[in-house]
């Protein structure tokens, strides 16, 4: 089911005291993300391809025309994400699979997100020989670990409490707002949130300078980076 967003919003009622209520609330009032019919927000919900290339539409205010239509096998016309999955492809930021499917139904990972996240916004795969201190790092598939990297060096994203990353778990509702606004705060002019001050391991409630009010008026950069891509084109992507 594809939540709907609310006409006016008055606050979701599954999301008091979580870990990421502030981010949640404040995309909601910017008209980021949206809730169901039930006025609740489901923050442990997985997220599927198609709901997460969605969100990175509505935050980066990515708008194309669907007149270009779409290449993957399974998006089709009628499809409910036919018009984001299609944008996002023109936008190039996403990609399918070997065999031409973009499995938008499909659970997306915490490592697809990071590499599409990386895509987004141009940043290069880390060449960075320096390994992130992740209890479970080893399980980053190849293909995936220069965008991780990318990500934990820009301070975007972090592990969760017991020090794992879990890339083959798939993203929730509340993770995925997180991750995005972070990419999305990362690339502002002045930045929202210096490195230090973004919010920490998933699980975690922030701190209030972690919450400070936004400003109003901050601009979009593309990030430089000195690294240069190494290394084979995964067979799957996201």
């Amino acid at each position: 089911m594809r939540a709907e967003p609310p006409v006016d919003f008055k606050g979701f009622n599954d999301i008091e005291g979580h870990w990421a209520q502030f981010w949640i609330e404040l995309n909601a009032k910017l008209g980021n993300i949206a809730g169901y019919e039930d006025s609740s927000f489901r923050p442990s919900q997985s997220v599927t391809r198609a709901e997460f290339v969605t969100m990175a539409n509505r935050f980066f205010d990515i708008r194309g025309s669907v007149e270009f239509g779409c290449s993957f096998t399974d998006v089709n016309e009628n499809d409910w994400f036919f018009a984001d999955v299609a944008t996002a492809e023109k936008a190039g930021y996403i990609s399918g699979y070997p065999d031409g499917t973009f499995r938008p139904n499909a659970l997306i990972t915490r490592e697809e997100a990071a590499v599409i996240l990386c895509r987004l916004t141009n940043r290069a795969p880390s060449s960075n020989t320096d390994s992130i201190e992740f209890t479970d790092s080893d399980s980053i598939s190849p293909w995936a670990l220069g965008y991780v990297k990318r990500l934990v060096f820009s301070y975007i994203i972090k592990g969760y409490p017991d020090n794992t990353f879990r890339p083959k778990n798939p993203v929730t509702r509340a993770e995925a707002v997180v991750l995005v606004d972070n990419t999305r705060l990362s690339l502002m002019v002045p930045p929202i949130y210096p490195p230090h001050q973004i919010p920490g391991s998933y699980g975690e409630s922030p701190s209030s300078l972690e919450t400070a009010t936004p400003s109003p008026t901050p601009t979009l950069t593309q990030e430089k980076t000195g690294d240069k891509q190494t290394g084979k084109e995964p067979s799957k992507t996201p």
